[in-house]
C-alpha cells in the first residue's frame, strides 16, 4: 500500500508539470482555468486504473509446494547364521535280547479256544495249550500239567504228562479232547504245570460260557 501511494504521488506531478508548460506555451490560445483539485481527482483515478489492470495482468505468485518429509530408513539387522546339525548317526537294530532263566522256568505261548469262548450245553471240542522251555534245564517226562479246580473238560483225568523231553527254548504243546459242561453259565478250569518234584513252575487256566 505504501508503494502505491508513492507512485500515485510521482505521476500527479508528472502530469502537473505537463499541465503548467502547457500553460506557460506563448502560441497556445488561453484555455478557461480548472479546477485543481479536480485535475488531481482524475490523475488520481487515471493511475488507479492503471495500477489495476496491472496487477489484475500479472500472474499470480505460486505457493511453495511442502516438502515431504520422508521417514528415516531403519537399519537392516544382520541375519543370523543359523548352524545345521549333522543327521544323527543310524544305530543297527540287533536282535532281540533274550532273558536266560536258570533252573526249571516256564512261559505260556498260545492257547485254543481263546478264553471267553462260548459253547452250546455239552458241546465236544479240542483244547490245547503251548508251553515253553525258558529255564536252562530239561523236561523230561516226569514233568506234568496237573488239574487244580473247575470243570474237568476230559473225564476225570487229573494228570497230563510230557511225552517227549523238551530242551531249553523248545516247547510242549498240552492236547486234549474236551466236553463243555451241559449247564449254562460261566465257568473257568485251572491247571498248574510242575516238574518232577512237584514244584509249581506256571498256572494256565481257560475262562469260558455254556448257553442254550
Amino acid at each position: 500500500m505504501i508503494k502505491l501511494t508513492k507512485k500515485l504521488k510521482i505521476a500527479t506531478m508528472f502530469v502537473l508539470a505537463g499541465v503548467i508548460f502547457s500553460a506557460c506555451g506563448a502560441a497556445a490560445p488561453a484555455e478557461p482555468t480548472q479546477d485543481p483539485n479536480a485535475i488531481f481527482t482524475q490523475v488520481a483515478e487515471t493511475v488507479m486504473v492503471s495500477m489495476t489492470q496491472t496487477t489484475e495482468a500479472m500472474p499470480p505468485t505460486p505457493m511453495p509446494e511442502p516438502t515431504a518429509t520422508l521417514a528415516p530408513t531403519l537399519e537392516t539387522a544382520p541375519t543370523e547364521s543359523v548352524a545345521t546339525l549333522p543327521p544323527a548317526p543310524t544305530l543297527p537294530i540287533g536282535p532281540t535280547a533274550t532273558i536266560q532263566r536258570f533252573g526249571d522256568h516256564a512261559k505260556y505261548n498260545t492257547q485254543t479256544p481263546a478264553d471267553g469262548k462260548v459253547f452250546t450245553p455239552g458241546e465236544s471240542f479240542q483244547f490245547i495249550v503251548c508251553i515253553g522251555n525258558d529255564g536252562s534245564s530239561e523236561w523230561d517226562t516226569t514233568y506234568y500239567l496237573e488239574w487244580m479246580s473247575g470243570y474237568r473238560l476230559w473225564n476225570d483225568t487229573k494228570y497230563f504228562y510230557v511225552e517227549d523231553p523238551i530242551e531249553p527254548g523248545g516247547k510242549w504243546c498240552f492236547y486234549t479232547p474236551a466236553i463243555a459242561p451241559v449247564d449254562p453259565g460261566p465257568y473257568t478250569t485251572r491247571w498248574y504245570f510242575k516238574n518232577g518234584n512237584g514244584d509249581f513252575m506256571l498256572e494256565v487256566y481257560f475262562n469260558y460260557n455254556v448257553q442254550s
